[in-house]
């Protein structure tokens, strides 16, 4: 199952987020989970205890440690997972080239742009399990 971690400052985009992943996951009928941070602080202590999520959604604009920051820290230790900014600035864009964001949405977010995104993510996240998968032949079959 899906892990993926929201942080935001904000709690009314946060709600409009969980709302439109709520809808996305009813509609497509996946099975994720999310956990819910309302400042990097809390996302990079809950890396600290051990804490992995397979997609990070993060804002830009945090007091204290930008999105741009938290997303450097994700990279110290994980190189891979999607990181995706949703945020109410366009001047981070090229930035976040520079942490491998998959994406950069600005808000407000519309469930087109939002499910989009996700449809785009999860295909590349399914490409991935193939490529990493091996065929072995044997006396049974495939």
């Amino acid at each position: 199952m899906l892990q993926i971690a929201l942080c935001d400052d904000n709690t009314n985009d946060l709600s409009t987020m969980i709302h439109l992943l709520d809808e996305y996951k009813s509609s497509k009928h996946l099975n994720f989970e999310y956990t819910v941070f309302l400042s990097g602080f809390e996302l990079t202590s809950a890396l600290d205890k051990g804490k992995q999520f397979d997609i990070y959604c993060l804002d830009i604009m945090m007091p204290g440690f930008t999105g741009i920051d938290l997303a450097n820290e994700i990279r110290g230790s994980d190189k891979t997972a999607p990181i995706l900014f949703f945020t109410s600035s366009a001047e981070f864009a090229l930035e976040s080239y520079s942490v491998r964001a998959a994406d950069y949405v600005l808000k407000p977010v519309s469930k087109e742009k939002l499910f989009l995104t996700f449809d785009e993510l999860l295909e590349q996240i399914e490409a991935q399990k193939k490529e990493n998968a091996i065929i072995v032949k044997s006396c049974d079959g495939i």
